[in-house]
């Protein structure tokens, strides 16, 4: 498994910086940065989703309209082919819609998005954390309460089985409590939690983007900076 490169997204310009690598100017406004392997090659594609639009636009390989003014994106492989689908949540009304693949209702309106492999079956499933409640409801396998109102979401797989983890970020303590694996602290009040396979060995490490520094800093493995304030951190 190839590791994941670390790069940035900066609206202001269509920038897309990858460290050690390319820069390039694709997308801008309020174009919101979707990098995954649409083609599955193993290397997430430079893409943009416009919300206005509904314009999905994946660089070097299509462009085309699904969704639009309020969905969110949530781009995943729901249908186990190793590239990542395109898709959307309408949060009005708790619409997944995967093109070509599914249409389904699953959550509601202040509920956060969050497909991932549950359940180690090769294909990304629906799930949503509650906020307000600390609700995690998996699509057809689990609801559980972890979290709170206070808390980030950050599920991966962390122990390398192929399962999805839930987790939180907590940014007023730096607390990452990863259910039935680990509790830690790393990171502070203003970064963004970004889990993610950083060295290849199979397993997501817990990482951080400092916005106001451009600060990455993965644990156990690097701290380099990379970025500035307004940048979105983006991975490939």
């Amino acid at each position: 498994m190839a590791d994941i490169r670390i790069g940035i997204y900066r609206g202001s310009t269509g920038l897309w910086a990858l460290r050690g690598s390319s820069r390039i100017y694709f997308g801008g406004g309020e174009d919101i940065p979707v990098s995954y392997d649409y083609n599955g090659d193993g290397t997430g594609e430079i893409a943009i989703f416009r919300s206005g639009t509904g314009l999905w636009a994946i660089r070097g390989i299509s462009r085309f309209y699904y969704g639009g003014g309020g969905d969110t994106p949530v781009p995943a492989d729901y249908d186990g082919d190793g590239n990542v689908d395109a898709a959307i949540y309408r949060n009005q009304t708790g619409l997944w819609a995967a093109r070509s693949i599914t249409r389904m209702y699953f959550g509601a309106s202040d509920d956060q998005p969050l497909p991932g492999d549950y359940n180690g079956d090769g294909t990304a499933g629906a799930g949503i954390f509650r906020p307000s409640s600390g609700l995690w409801a998996i699509r057809g396998i689990s609801r559980i309460y972890f979290g709170g109102a206070i808390d980030t979401p950050a599920p991966s797989d962390y122990d390398g089985d192929n399962l999805w983890e839930i987790g939180i970020y907590r940014p007023s303590t730096g607390l990452w409590a990863i259910r039935g694996v680990t509790r830690t602290y790393f990171g502070t009040a203003s970064d963004q939690p970004l889990p993610q396979d950083y060295d290849g060995n199979g397993s997501s490490s817990i990482g951080i983007f400092r916005e106001i520094s451009g600060l990455w800093a993965i644990r156990g493995i690097t701290r380099v900076y990379f970025g500035s304030a307004g940048d979105i951190p983006v991975t490939r």
